[in-house]
């Protein structure tokens, strides 16, 4: 995928870069700024905010945006999408929606990987409706502990949101086990797959959840937008959490009311630009195939899990054979040194806690190092860094 770096005019810009923290956001291919800028400089307006023929434009646009997006999930029909700015607020929105659907006594099962955003508004639900938050455990591989589920009351699961692929070390959720929740009690579905988006296919059709939750950036789209692909059943039982603007049908009376299905939930102006800009994302990664950057993850995965393990690095447990990165500490070296190191040498990594602390803790960890690769990555920028640490160790 190296050669694809040309597509980027961020790495146009600066060849010296190496960038290795895809986890945390991978940037936009020309065609996909383009997108963002025709839409401006063509027709500016947002939609349902106005009549005449840039508003229709600009419409027409959303419309066709949306199901470019749908369709690149295969999630069209059965689904429809909740907009906001990031995975997290998304994240939110939908814990708060539901809110209403969770009682004193029901349990809201979430994954041990979860990022904070997938746990806090979880939390904040549990203690204002009485509900119980539970996890589940790790086993000393790192590996999800999935039999804790078989000694819980089902008839009390109401909700499970855990990640799709976590974002410390690439686990990977088992869709079997998905499945067999599903089949065994009454909750709802909510996968987290913001790691995996730019990475795999996601089928939503075929894993049947109730919510899917991902931000464009991290699939080579534009920030500042984001969407929960949700089901259209569910959505007409949700409540919005923002009121006023464009989601209004009726203020007047005793009780306002909404407008149907997706856009109760489209309070105030939105950019349609940055979901068209998504829509080119999509074409942009379908053009490119989400099997052959599989692919690429893959053999990356192989080389780095291979070369850490005879080095001074110490892997983070419980990665997934696809993986599209690799955590770790450094013999020796605090997280943070390693950090100071790669900045000194033009590298761009990621250290700290990951948003995950409650994962870090259990697995015996305060902050570790993290590398993430993507299109425009390949062996090399590995090798460079782990070369780079041996030698200040060795030289040290």
């Amino acid at each position: 995928m190296k050669e694809r770096r040309k597509d980027f005019s961020v790495f146009r810009k600066n060849e010296n870069i190496k960038y290795l923290d895809y986890a945390a956001t991978t940037f936009m291919p020309d065609q996909v700024i383009e997108r963002w800028v025709d839409y401006q400089q063509n027709i500016g307006v947002s939609c349902n905010r106005g009549n005449g023929i840039l508003s229709d434009l600009a419409e027409q646009e959303y419309k066709n945006s949306k199901i470019n997006i749908l369709n690149f999930f295969n999630a069209d029909d059965d689904y429809d999408l909740i907009f906001g700015k990031n995975a997290t607020e998304c994240l939110n929105i939908v814990a708060y929606s539901l809110e209403e659907k969770i009682k004193r006594g029901d349990i809201l099962l979430m994954g041990p990987y979860e990022h904070h955003s997938n746990i806090l508004p979880w939390e904040k639900v549990a203690r204002e409706t009485g509900a119980c938050l539970v996890q589940l455990p790790l086993l000393e591989t790192g590996e999800i502990n999935y039999d804790f589920f078989d000694s819980l009351e089902k008839n009390r699961i109401k909700v499970i949101s855990i990640s799709m692929i976590s974002n410390i070390n690439a686990n990977a959720i088992d869709y079997d086990w998905i499945i067999k929740a599903k089949r065994e009690c009454d909750a709802l579905i909510i996968l987290d797959a913001s790691q995996m988006v730019g990475h795999r296919r996601l089928e939503c059709k075929k894993i049947n959840a109730d919510v899917y939750v991902m931000s464009a950036h991290k699939m080579y789209g534009p920030k500042n937008i984001a969407a929960a692909i949700v089901k259209k059943q569910l959505i007409e039982e949700m409540n919005p959490i923002l009121v006023g603007g464009g989601m209004v049908w009726n203020s007047l009376g005793a009780v306002p009311r909404w407008q149907s299905g997706s856009r109760k939930f489209e309070a105030g102006t939105f950019d349609v630009g940055l979901i068209c800009a998504w829509a080119e994302s999509c074409d942009y990664l379908k053009k490119i195939g989400m099997d052959a950057v599989s692919e690429s993850d893959k053999k990356i995965w192989t080389y780095v899990s291979n070369r850490l393990d005879k080095s001074v690095f110490s892997v983070i447990p419980g990665a997934n054979v696809f993986s599209s990165m690799v955590s770790f500490v450094v013999n020796s070296f605090h997280p943070h040194d390693v950090t100071e190191l790669a900045i000194l040498h033009n590298f761009e990594i990621r250290t700290g806690h990951m948003c995950a602390q409650g994962a870090l803790e259990q697995l015996g960890y305060k902050s570790i190092c993290r590398l993430s690769w993507g299109i425009g990555s390949d062996i090399s920028d590995i090798e460079a860094f782990v070369c780079l640490v041996e030698e200040e160790i060795i030289n040290g």
